[in-house]
């Protein structure tokens, strides 16, 4: 096997428009494509990913399971996104401080779980 890296995940959602929505202007994605989608008339194809990251989510409408997905975005500074998101109308839960770092849970309008954390070097 030679994998280098994770390029897509796909997200089930509802409604495209909204989770571009949500995604961009909360969650602070960027969109890397949005074009018709080259099979499926009416549904567009939508990868977004975080700033600087080379995975990308697709917001899939088309999928049989609309079984809430879970993703886990790594982030140097916690408490100041934590802040912002909640700026932003976000309800979140309280950051949950454990041995290995701190995390809270978000939730998009689908459902699906976005677990926020920011590890703690274990080597110190």
């Amino acid at each position: 096997m030679h994998l280098q890296h994770l390029d897509l995940i796909g997200m089930p959602v509802t409604d495209q428009k909204a989770s571009l929505e949500f995604y961009t202007q909360k969650l602070g994605f960027e969109e890397r494509v949005n074009m018709e989608h080259f099979e499926i008339q009416g549904i567009r194809w939508i990868e977004l990913v975080p700033p600087g990251a080379s995975t990308a989510i697709v917001l899939s409408t088309w999928e049989g399971d609309k079984s809430p997905g879970t993703l886990v975005l790594v982030t140097t500074d916690i408490e100041a996104d934590y802040a912002e998101l909640q700026a932003k109308g976000l309800n979140l839960p309280l950051l949950d401080h454990q041995p290995w770092g701190i995390s809270t849970l978000i939730t998009d309008p689908d459902g699906n779980k976005l677990l926020l954390q920011q590890n703690i070097d274990m080597a110190e």
